[in-house]
């Protein structure tokens, strides 16, 4: 069993020896000069040895006083860092940091996140956004938010959890409908609003059963599903939104459906960790209110398509 030890005379001392003064030390410690000469003189009386010797104002260390201040430097050294890596590690524990795809952070999370920070005052999140499977493995992430197929980063040793999948929808501003889809011309001959990493216009078509009436002749390709919805609303053409993405412009009306099918994705968002990472208490909240938040914001997809009758087409 550990002998209850005197920290109040051992500190008292160790600030006495390092500094060669009582006065010095008594201002350190925060407390008078008596104060300090009777911690001393306790721990002299507990230890029924001499540690210090005193020569006027000067102050130096019995051979005990050397070897029992020796000690007690290690021992303080060791308490300041383990207290100091506590410090460090409860501030770290209340940080987060959040790799996203560039799609999904400027499109959901963004509009979403605000209702995490304010039920969880005190929690930093620090949220990058990139492009979609660069996953910036030399980089420490608590989560990475991407979409793929399952499996898709398998090799890159990340744990995949998945979040939800969603529905593909064709849409474009009401007024573009009109123009183009009029029963005048071809869907096929409709500018059409690309994107390059996710071009399923083909499946969409075979799936629902609708036919184009030929191979796009105006299509404009960009980079990120974003930007085509960004273009479709200024009434610049049809894209493929997905239903994450899209659901907003859907319920105030600034894009429509014109042709009322949609497609569940063969992809799917997933959050990504590392399998040697044990989640902080932030952490593991984040997560859970990711997954509620995601689950509940699907119900409102499923709903609006409802409401619409957009129907929507699971994949065989």
């Amino acid at each position: 069993m550990r002998k209850n030890l005197p920290l109040t005379a051992l500190r008292s001392f160790e600030a006495v020896a390092r500094l060669k003064s009582i006065s010095s030390a008594a201002d350190e410690l925060k407390v008078t000069r008596p104060a300090v000469s009777k911690q001393v003189s306790l721990l002299e009386a507990s230890l029924e040895i001499s540690l210090l010797v005193r020569a006027g104002n000067a102050i130096s260390l019995t051979p005990s006083g050397k070897e029992l201040f020796d000690g007690l430097q290690r021992a303080f050294d060791i308490m300041a860092s383990t207290v100091e890596g506590v410090s460090a590690g409860s501030r770290q524990g209340n940080r987060l940091r959040i790799l996203v795809c560039r799609d999904f952070a400027s499109s959901w999370l963004a509009a979403h996140v605000g209702a995490f920070l304010v039920e969880n005052a005190g929690v930093a999140l620090e949220i990058t956004s990139e492009n979609n499977g660069d996953l910036r493995l030399d980089e420490n992430f608590d989560f990475r938010i991407f979409y793929g197929m399952p499996g898709q980063f398998a090799s890159s040793g990340l744990i995949e959890t998945q979040l939800c999948k969603w529905v593909d929808i064709p849409v474009c501003t009401p007024s573009f409908a009109h123009q183009y889809f009029d029963g005048t011309r071809k869907p096929c001959e409709a500018p059409f609003l690309i994107d390059a990493n996710y071009d399923i216009w083909d499946e969409w078509c075979s799936y629902s059963g609708f036919d184009p009436g030929g191979l796009r002749k105006h299509t404009t390709v960009f980079n990120e599903t974003t930007l085509c919805l960004s273009v479709a609303t200024t009434g610049g053409g049809l894209t493929l939104g997905d239903s994450f993405l899209t659901l907003p412009a859907i319920i105030s009306g600034d894009l429509i459906s014109p042709f009322p099918f949609g497609l569940v994705s063969s992809q799917s968002y997933s959050i990504y960790t590392h399998a040697s990472d044990r989640p902080s208490r932030v952490a593991r909240r984040f997560e859970a209110w990711l997954k509620g938040a995601i689950h509940s914001y699907e119900a409102n997809v499923i709903r609006a398509l409802e409401v619409r009758d957009i129907k929507v087409i699971a994949r065989d």
